[in-house]
């Protein structure tokens, strides 16, 4: 009875990885970390060493990002720190200034020991807390990749477009990773209380604009799903007459247009005194997340 049962849950294992190929051991942790934003990782070692380093992909000596012998050092945007504990040490490494090329695999090491990890960075991680509904403005052309956080397992995970019935879903899974065109959808499980859905969209285009859903089926519970909006433009307008008198320059990043703001007037040539004097407008808007919108207006006085 025990061999039969040993083989059962070998078989069971490795249908759970999907289109991965790979067992759940073989998995290495996942971190989710924001564009723009920073992030740190923890390696706790059984054992003290000397070296401390953090490297990515395969750990030559060309992917070395940083390396030490002390307790802490940094290398542009990146940082190690080591410290001491009664039955672990840790290692301590970090990225700051996140862009999208720095999503892949890592190791952090002490001597010969290495622990292996995926960053995978985004443009939103959606958990549910307010707002319910995030707006993501975005450039054609771009791609843009989404996090959705949630607090239990499902089966089947799908990426959907508006109302979400059947002919809107654009891609779906039982596994851990599916695409679809541009579309492509992947799932990580970090305990059954800490999963996470990532979907994206390359190749952005202005029809890609809309509601989206990514959600998790639950069986015998209700779908539950993390709703955000993209909005694509062409990132730069100019506006005005063959001879640029007026000029209307508009450049939004994952900010809202309509957010409030202040304008600003001011001269481009304070020293003239010429009455066919040129003003700009510009004008800084902030919204909620923290973005900038820059909207500079031009116009000749006669």
């Amino acid at each position: 009875m025990k061999v039969r049962h040993t083989l059962i849950c070998f078989f069971f294992l490795s249908l759970q990885d999907g289109n991965t190929g790979l067992t759940n051991a073989q998995i290495p942790s996942v971190y989710t970390g924001t564009e723009g934003g920073d992030i740190t990782v923890t390696c706790p070692f059984s054992s003290r060493g000397v070296r401390k380093f953090f490297c990515k992909r395969k750990c030559k000596p060309e992917d070395i990002l940083i390396e030490t012998t002390g307790v802490r050092d940094q290398r542009g945007r990146y940082n190690i720190t080591y410290e001491r504990g009664f039955f672990l040490d840790n290692v301590f490494v970090s990225i700051t200034q996140l862009t999208k090329s720095d999503s892949g695999l890592y190791s952090c090491g002490l001597d010969r020991s290495n622990i292996t990890f995926e960053i995978i960075v985004v443009d939103a991680l959606l958990d549910g807390s307010p707002p319910e509904e995030t707006s993501l403005y975005t450039r054609a052309g771009g791609n843009i990749v989404v996090g959705c956080s949630f607090i239990f397992s499902g089966s089947r995970k799908y990426f959907c477009k508006e109302e979400c019935k059947e002919k809107d879903i654009l891609v779906e899974t039982t596994g851990f990773t599916a695409e679809r065109g541009r579309y492509s959808i992947r799932y990580t499980e970090r305990s059954l209380t800490d999963v996470s859905v990532y979907v994206s969209i390359t190749q952005l285009t202005k029809s890609d604009s809309g509601r989206y859903r990514c959600c998790l089926d639950r069986r015998l519970l209700p779908d539950s799903y993390r709703g955000f909006e993209i909005i694509v433009t062409d990132g730069l307008q100019n506006r005005g007459n063959s001879d640029g008198a007026n000029v209307e320059i508009a450049l939004y990043e994952n900010c809202h247009p309509a957010s409030t703001s202040e304008p600003t007037y001011e001269s481009l040539d304070p020293a003239s005194r010429d009455q066919n004097q040129t003003y700009a407008t510009l004008t800084h808007t902030h919204n909620t997340n923290a973005a900038v919108c820059v909207s500079l207006s031009t116009a000749t006085l006669p």
